[in-house]
């Protein structure tokens, strides 16, 4: 890492909460990463609730649901043994008519039909307004990374299948895992580049 990079991230960690600071952890060496991504990625809350304040009505896309093979680390993170069927919910979030964020939430297909069972209805409403509605569902730690190689791929297709074409440039992902009655739902967002000119 550069000097210069190191300064900035550690006027970011000063200025910054806790779980900011981890997430930049995590995002280093993956330069460049703006303050302003940087701030998005680590920023706590309602990530659809924040999008409505910074840039207007927020609007969901549900693009796949169900039954899915898994991506990359997906069952290592939810703490589910290898080959567990998994049911996930696709969507692109849109801000001012623009696409802004593609996520990807899952669980075990056993959860989906038992504790997890209300993603099954959500259809166009943000997934936030399962998750932070309810005090008894816990939230473990942001992490966040850049994305690369298969899992990128992936990304970049379901963004063209949905909008015709994808953004240019590196995908930096952030996740975490929401627990409720004991089950696990992990809930990767997905920030293309042009996120590092957003306001915040």
């Amino acid at each position: 890492m550069k000097p210069a990079d190191a300064a900035v991230l550690r006027g970011l960690k000063r200025r910054l909460d806790r779980p900011a600071a981890d997430a930049l952890v995590h995002l280093q060496g993956a330069r460049p990463v703006s303050a302003t991504l940087a701030a998005w990625l680590a920023a706590r809350g309602s990530l659809s609730a924040r999008l409505h304040r910074a840039l207007g009505p927020l609007a969901v896309a549900r693009l796949a649901q169900g039954l899915q093979p898994p991506w990359g680390d997906e069952h290592a993170l939810l703490g589910l043994p290898p080959h567990t069927p998994l049911h996930a919910r696709e969507v692109l979030l849109y801000g001012a008519g623009q696409p802004l964020v593609y996520a990807r939430s899952v669980t075990s297909q056993q959860a989906s039909r038992g504790p997890w069972r209300a993603i099954r209805g959500l259809g166009q409403r943000p997934l936030a307004e399962l998750l932070f509605m309810r005090r008894d569902i816990t939230r473990s730690e942001l992490c966040a990374r850049r994305v690369c190689g298969p899992e990128a791929q992936r990304v970049r297709q379901a963004w063209e299948r949905a909008v015709g074409s994808s953004p240019r440039g590196p995908w930096w992902r952030r996740h975490s895992v929401f627990r409720f009655h004991g089950a696990p739902l992990l809930v990767c967002e997905y920030f293309p580049a042009i996120a590092q000119a957003w306001p915040r």
